[in-house]
């Protein structure tokens, strides 16, 4: 699990709001959208899983699985990046059946619309990411 310590700010019926300080391991985590930098930039709050009912002033231990943190990392970085390399496939395709010697720009059009596409569906799929336990952080312990 990767863990991070924080303090509760808010409670709300079944989750709290907890202030941790913004780490490298936030930029790959698929509950990165549950996440909200402050002003200052080095700090975040998360929405996190509240089994243990901590209250606000808190410390506490929250945590995100393994296997949640590298499906967000596929998710997030490689995902749009099949869609870049499948538009210029399909790109480069269409340039040999209908427009021979325009290959390169075929591929480069294909990959544009096949990462914009990619783009769009991460969009969708991220609300399904937000509603799975798997990835949402959890208080695993109050300190």
């Amino acid at each position: 699990m990767i863990e991070e310590i924080g303090t509760v700010v808010e409670i709300h019926e079944g989750w709290a709001l907890v202030r941790t300080e913004r780490s490298s391991a936030c930029a790959g985590c698929a509950s990165m959208g549950l996440c909200h930098i402050t002003e200052g930039g080095d700090e975040c709050t998360v929405e996190a899983d509240n089994p243990d009912h901590a209250v606000i002033g808190q410390k506490v231990r929250v945590a995100v699985p393994i296997s949640g943190f590298l499906k967000g990392t596929f998710f997030l970085y490689l995902f749009p990046l099949a869609g870049l390399f499948a538009g210029m496939v399909a790109g480069l395709w269409l340039a040999g059946q209908y427009a021979r010697g325009r290959e390169d720009l075929f591929a480069a059009a294909g990959a544009l619309l096949g990462l914009l596409l990619f783009f769009a569906l991460q969009r969708l799929f991220n609300k399904r990411f937000e509603r799975n336990k798997e990835f949402r952080p959890r208080i695993v312990e109050v300190l």
